[in-house]
């Protein structure tokens, strides 16, 4: 792949353009599953090996797992980025805030003068029987 680089008014040439993700995803599961297979041969030759070669393919079919998920979870190369190319160019626009609620000039609400229209049950009628019909 081609450094990025411009033509100097700011607009990157195609073929500085990143590998598309797609493509990088194919590769890092290819990556993956080479690895995971190595991985499964080590585990096969677990029941054919004796001596020191036996403590490599335990070694390997323990390690491998660790190593395959760094490689997988390593993502695109940004060493060739620049700084306007790995960052925000600008900060993001504030939020708006809504505007507050009209209230009528006739009354004035609170919380201590607000009605709450609703039902008041006494807690003792829990341990009444039902009413019958």
């Amino acid at each position: 792949m081609t450094k990025h680089t411009n033509r100097g008014d700011g607009v990157p040439r195609i073929t500085a353009a990143p590998t598309p993700h797609t493509d990088e995803m194919h590769a890092r599961m290819v990556k993956y599953g080479v690895s995971m297979g190595i991985r499964v041969v080590c585990l096969f030759l677990l029941f054919f090996v004796h001596g020191w070669l036996l403590w490599v393919v335990i070694a390997g079919a323990v390690v491998i797992p660790y190593f395959a998920v760094i490689l997988a979870n390593g993502g695109s190369d940004t060493r060739n980025m620049t700084a306007s190319d790995a960052m925000i160019s600008q900060p993001p626009a504030a939020a708006v805030e809504a505007p507050a609620a009209p209230v009528s000039p006739d009354r004035t609400e609170s919380p201590e003068t607000s009605v709450v229209q609703g039902e008041i049950i006494d807690n003792d009628d829990e341990d009444k029987a039902p009413p019958t019909a």
